[in-house]
C-alpha cells in the first residue's frame, strides 16, 4: 500500500471496490449531506434527519482497510460469533449503543415513554369513536401493503415488517421488523424513518386532491369537550391492561407508551421531565445517527433494497388516502360538522400529520381550529398501529 493509501485510505478505497458501490458511496454522501441540510431549514425533521444525514456521509466516508477487507470503525450489524462481538464492542464506538439498545428494540421503547409523556390521550376521549374510526381507516396503507408485498414475493414476516411502514410509526416498524424480518429490518427501518420525515413534503399534496378548498377551513373548536385527569388516567390504566393481554409480542410498546401517559397525568413531574427530555431526545439522536450510520453502500444497494423503496412509498401513500377516506366517512356521518381533513391524522406520525391537518384548515380559514380532535386521532392512530404489529406479530407465524 502506498504512502497515499496509507495517509488517506478514504479515498483510496474508492479505487478498490466496484464502481457501482464506489458510485452509491459517493451519491449517499450527497444524500446525507442533503438531508441533514433540510432537517436544519425544518423542511425535514431536524431531530432525526440531522443526526441521521451525518452518519451518513460519515460512514460512506470512513471506509477502512482491514487487510483484505474493508469497513468502518463505527458498527457491524450482522456480528454474531460470540467472540467477534467481544472483539468489536472493545473497537467500533456504536457498537454498545447498537447492541444495547438498536438490536433488541430497547431504543424504540425509550422513544415509545417520551412520546407517551407528551400525548394528552384526553383528545382520544373527546370524540372517541369519530378518533378510533379514522385511524381504522389510516390502516389501508398496513393491510394493503402487507398482501402486495407478500404477492410480489416477500415472505409473509417480511411483508408484514414493510406493511408496517403505513402506520408512520418509526419505533413500531423496528420493533416489528426486528421481530418478523431480522435479516431485513436494518433497511426497512432506515427506510421508513426516511419515508416518515417526507410526510412533510407529501401529504399536504394528498389532502389538497383529495378534499376541496372549501371543505378544508372547517372549524371544530366548538365539538371539543373538557375531560379530567381521573378519566384520562383510568382509560390509560384499563388501555394498557387489556392490549397487554390481547397482544402480549407487542406488550413492551404499549406498556412504554402508556408508562409516559400516566406518569404526565399523574403530574410525577421529575419522572416527566426525564421521559420528555434526556430520554426522548438522546435515544432520538442516537436512532436518527444509527440510522445514518448503517446507510453503507453494500446495504443500500442490496437489490431487494428497491423493493422495499417501493412499497414503503405505496404504504404510507395508501394509509394518507385511507386516513382522508376516514376523514369524509365521519364526515357525511357526523352530518357535515366534521372536517375530512382530520383524517390525515389518523396516520400516526405523531404529531406532524396532526399538525399537516391543522395547518391545512389554517390556510383557508386564520380562525379554524382542528388541532385537538387532530391530536386525538393521532393517539388513537398510534394505538391502532401498535395493535396491527401485535396482530402481525402473534399470527404470521400462521401463514404458510
Amino acid at each position: 500500500m502506498g504512502i497515499v493509501e496509507q495517509i488517506f485510505p478514504g479515498l483510496s478505497s474508492f479505487g478498490v471496490e466496484g464502481p457501482v458501490i464506489a458510485i452509491g458511496r459517493i451519491a449517499l454522501i450527497i444524500f446525507g449531506f442533503i438531508l441533514a441540510y433540510l432537517g436544519f431549514k425544518r423542511t425535514l425533521e431536524p431531530l432525526i434527519m440531522v443526526p441521521m444525514g451525518i452518519g451518513m456521509m460519515s460512514v460512506n466516508g470512513a471506509v477502512l482497510f482491514f487487510g483484505n477487507s474493508m469497513g468502518t470503525l463505527f458498527l457491524n450489524p450482522l456480528v454474531s460469533s460470540p467472540n467477534d462481538l467481544v472483539h468489536i464492542l472493545q473497537v467500533d464506538f456504536l457498537q454498545p449503543i447498537y447492541n444495547f439498545t438498536f438490536s433488541n428494540g430497547l431504543i424504540a421503547c425509550l422513544i415509545f415513554m417520551g412520546i407517551g409523556a407528551i400525548s394528552d390521550v384526553g383528545f382520544v376521549l373527546m370524540r372517541p369513536w369519530a378518533s378510533i374510526i379514522v385511524a381504522l381507516f389510516a390502516e389501508f396503507g398496513t393491510f394493503s401493503t402487507l398482501v402486495i408485498a407478500h404477492l410480489m414475493g416477500l415472505s409473509a414476516g417480511q411483508a408484514a415488517s414493510v406493511g408496517i411502514i403505513g402506520g408512520a410509526d418509526g419505533p413500531m416498524v423496528l420493533f416489528t421488523s426486528l421481530m418478523l424480518a431480522p435479516k431485513l429490518f436494518v433497511p426497512i427501518s432506515i427506510i421508513a424513518y426516511l419515508y416518515l420525515s417526507l410526510t412533510y413534503a407529501g401529504y399536504p399534496y394528498i389532502i389538497k386532491a383529495l378534499v376541496p378548498k372549501k371543505y378544508r377551513g372547517l372549524d371544530m373548536k366548538d365539538q371539543t369537550a373538557n375531560v379530567s385527569k381521573k378519566s384520562k388516567f383510568i382509560f390509560i390504566l384499563v388501555t394498557c391492561g387489556v392490549l397487554c393481554l390481547l397482544l402480549p409480542v407487542a406488550a413492551p410498546l404499549i406498556m412504554s407508551f402508556f408508562l409516559g401517559a400516566a406518569v404526565r397525568e399523574a403530574e410525577i413531574v421529575p419522572f416527566q421531565q426525564i421521559l420528555e427530555g434526556p430520554v426522548m431526545y438522546i435515544s432520538t439522536m442516537f436512532l436518527g445517527l444509527l440510522l445514518g450510520v448503517l446507510c453503507n453502500a453494500n446495504t443500500i444497494l442490496n437489490p431487494q433494497v428497491a423493493l422495499l423503496v417501493f412499497l414503503g412509498i405505496v404504504a404510507l401513500f395508501l394509509s394518507g388516502v385511507g386516513g382522508l377516506v376516514g376523514g369524509w366517512f365521519m364526515y357525511w356521518v357526523s352530518k357535515k360538522k366534521y372536517n375530512p381533513v382530520l383524517g390525515i391524522a389518523g396516520v400516526s406520525c405523531v404529531p406532524t400529520t396532526a399538525k399537516l391537518a391543522q395547518k391545512s384548515a389554517a390556510e383557508e380559514n386564520p380562525f379554524a381550529m382542528i388541532l385537538p380532535l387532530a391530536m386525538g386521532a393521532n393517539v388513537s392512530g398510534l394505538i391502532t398501529t401498535a395493535i396491527a404489529a401485535g396482530v402481525f406479530i402473534s399470527t404470521i407465524s400462521l401463514v404458510k
